[in-house]
């Protein structure tokens, strides 16, 4: 008997701990009505949010940048599954920089003076005006802003002191607040996907005129591809600069040279001293020096500035710019769901949990 009652112990134990499912749908289906008002409540609200959140709408490109294969083919396309990198180029800035790159300050920076108009027509602006005082924002924002505002006039009202305006040149190393957040807005939003096998590059960005997403966009590739042009071709551009320069010195030593050979030689003429024809024939050898050294000078500036065209990468453009038709963000039937789902659960956990506590605190107290 004893043994039976310590198997039993066990048992009842055990049952003590499980979860009684049924009694819990029980329970929910008694309070259907409370759950489905609440159901009712997070549609309403994921409406009233769909509809306060700003629209948004977005523009992609897809872009395949020239690129030099480096290594084996075989061994380079299983080191770019595995993602691995065999270029052994000594750029510093290649495809996978991208990111880095267009999120940058100074890349951002001269979006800034980018001319924008919206796409009803009525708004025609610069790009940094357009997002410092154009942008629309949901009415909780402003909301919440008030009361900081009203505090900042009744400060400055007090105190006699205006706000002050940054109204002169924009100084990219020393940026006021606001337009650090503009930098930080584009930095977030405009996303750079790079496929590591084929170098096929896809960016995105999301703002809220469709007009003027697109305008950034195609701003950003012109951007990009002048940017790594210079990059590429920083170098040579520069031997031919200085290439430049010397053959302009060496083509004036040469003309310099065969004046003074034909003055002497139309001086000379009908002398036949022996010391005569020694310098003719001396400076007939400096004429001729300072030809090759300019004709050498001139190959070499030809080939530098080939080399420069030749350094130029180049970008074909897959999938061009858009401007959208239909808006990215926010999804309306997402947020109604996700709040309808949400207040369901709320409710659920009010019948099942709260009510319980909230007894249990009152006979407590």
């Amino acid at each position: 008997m004893t043994e039976l009652q310590n198997n039993s112990a066990p048992r009842n134990g055990s049952a003590g701990t499980d979860i009684d499912l049924m009694g819990m749908l029980t329970r929910l289906w008694h309070a259907r009505s409370f759950l489905l008002i609440c159901c009712a409540v997070g549609a309403v609200l994921g409406l009233i949010v769909g509809f306060s959140i700003p629209k948004r709408y977005a523009a992609s490109v897809v872009l395949a940048p020239e690129s030099e294969q480096k290594a084996g083919g075989s061994v380079s396309s299983i080191a770019s599954m595995m993602g691995m990198n065999l270029d052994n180029g000594v750029d510093a800035i290649n495809v996978n920089m991208f990111p880095e790159v267009v999120h940058s300050t100074p890349f951002v920076f001269r979006l800034f003076d980018l001319p924008v108009e919206t796409a009803d027509g009525r708004l025609r602006t610069t790009l940094l005006d357009y997002m410092l005082h154009h942008q629309k924002k949901a009415w909780w924002v402003y909301l919440a802003e008030a009361p900081f505002k009203a505090l900042k006039w009744g400060v400055s009202l007090i105190s006699g002191k205006e706000e002050e305006r940054n109204e002169g040149v924009l100084q990219m190393y020393n940026l006021p607040k606001k337009e650090r957040e503009v930098i930080k807005y584009f930095a977030n939003n405009l996303k750079v996907n790079i496929d590591k096998k084929t170098e096929k590059t896809e960016m995105s960005l999301e703002m809220q005129d469709p007009l003027v997403v697109a305008t950034v966009m195609n701003a950003v590739v012109e951007n990009l591809k002048e940017y790594m042009s210079d990059y590429r071709t920083s170098k040579a551009r520069q031997d031919a600069e200085n290439l430049s320069v010397i053959c302009a010195e060496r083509k004036a030593d040469y003309y310099k040279a065969q004046q003074q050979y034909a003055a002497y030689a139309d001086a000379n003429k009908s002398v036949v001293r022996q010391s005569a024809q020694a310098e003719q024939e001396r400076l007939q050898q400096e004429m001729q020096l300072a030809y090759q050294v300019y004709s050498q000078v001139a190959t070499q500036l030809e080939a530098a500035r080939i080399k420069e065209q030749q350094a130029k990468p180049v970008f074909t453009i897959i999938d061009p710019v858009t401007v959208p038709l239909r808006q990215a963000a926010p999804s309306k039937a997402k947020l109604l769901i996700g709040f309808v789902i949400l207040f369901g659960c709320v409710g659920s956990a009010w019948v099942l949990v709260g009510r319980d506590a909230c007894k249990r605190l009152r006979s407590a107290r």
